[in-house]
């Protein structure tokens, strides 16, 4: 099932195998810079819009690929949208600085992943430009100070 994810300066949809197969697409990833604006959508049809493309548009089932939306403007919309699944994330988009005008996909948690987008996007519009700070390096793991079967503290001494 595609996903969103927000990785460096990027908004990426992640598809699956058969789903990369099916759309006749590879992942979609879109500058997160080009957000504009980002909601969850109780009914699928909402975000929806548009003449199918290419893709796969299976009726109350699967709704995957890219939707023409204007063609004298080279509008297009890319959805990952499985109706009975539940609500779906929408995020609309600056189509000057992106591929496309919205991306609606299917989501399990979409209140969850909608503010995970909206965190991202607005740590990214924050950060100094060449701070570095939109994508900071992991934190090391630390290991624990004691060892499973060992005392933390230090043995005392033999005469006491």
């Amino acid at each position: 099932m595609a996903r969103l994810a927000v990785r460096g300066e990027e908004l990426i949809v992640e598809l699956t195998w058969w789903e990369k197969i099916t759309a006749r697409h590879t992942d979609v990833r879109v500058p997160l810079a080009a957000v504009e604006k980002v909601t969850v959508e109780r009914d699928w049809r909402r975000a929806v819009r548009g003449e199918p493309s290419r893709g796969v548009w299976i009726g109350d089932l699967l709704h995957l690929g890219v939707r023409n939306v204007s063609e004298q403007a080279e509008v297009r919309d890319f959805v990952a949208i499985r109706p009975r699944r539940g609500p779906v994330a929408r995020v609309d988009l600056r189509p000057a600085a992106s591929p496309f005008a919205r991306v609606a996909v299917s989501d399990r948690v979409p209140q969850a992943t909608a503010a995970t987008v909206r965190t991202a996007v607005s740590h990214h519009l924050l950060a100094p430009t060449g701070s570095g700070c939109a994508d900071p390096a992991p934190a090391r793991r630390r290991r624990p100070a004691w060892l499973p079967g060992r005392s933390p503290a230090p043995a005392p001494p033999a005469g006491i």
